[in-house]
């Protein structure tokens, strides 16, 4: 179920939006991620291109996950959507909340709780004007957490 709130500024060409998203759960683990959506430079399609941050490589213990390994974005655009929440901006303000995603992209380090797929899409959050988030401690899970994202931005 996706929800659209409107962040944008009037008059400015183009259009992008930021969607933040929880995947669909089936006897699996809980996923939460970005989907950005914006036009092409001729503004005939729009492109959609899924992100979300995961552990690399293999996890030999649960531990690594505590302790950290080693992370890294991967293309979520197949992931089945549970629940989104799609918040159009202005080039500027999706310009800002992209370079979230580098910062991730460049191998920072996935931690479970500090620093894995729901901190990612927190702080793609956060960097929007105007966006309400809901703390980590209240919503430690990714479905949880978009849910609640969901519910308390109109």
């Amino acid at each position: 179920m996706a929800k659209v709130i409107d962040r944008k500024k009037m008059g400015e060409p183009g259009e992008y939006g930021i969607g933040f998203a929880s995947r669909a759960v089936k006897d699996d683990y809980e996923h939460a991620f970005v989907i950005w959506y914006y036009t092409d430079p001729k503004g005939k399609r729009t492109v959609r291109r899924g992100a979300g941050f995961y552990p690399a490589g293999t996890i030999d213990k649960a531990y690594d996950l505590i302790l950290g390994t080693s992370g890294k974005v991967y293309d979520d655009s197949k992931e089945k959507i549970k629940k989104e929440l799609i918040v159009l901006v202005s080039r500027n303000d999706f310009d800002h909340a992209r370079a979230v995603e580098s910062r991730y992209a460049d191998g920072k380090t996935y931690r479970v709780a500090l620093s894995d797929c729901t901190t990612f899409v927190q702080e793609v959050a956060e960097s929007v004007p105007g966006l309400a988030v809901p703390s980590r401690l209240q919503f430690p899970y990714p479905t949880n957490f978009i849910a609640r994202m969901h519910d308390i931005n109109d």
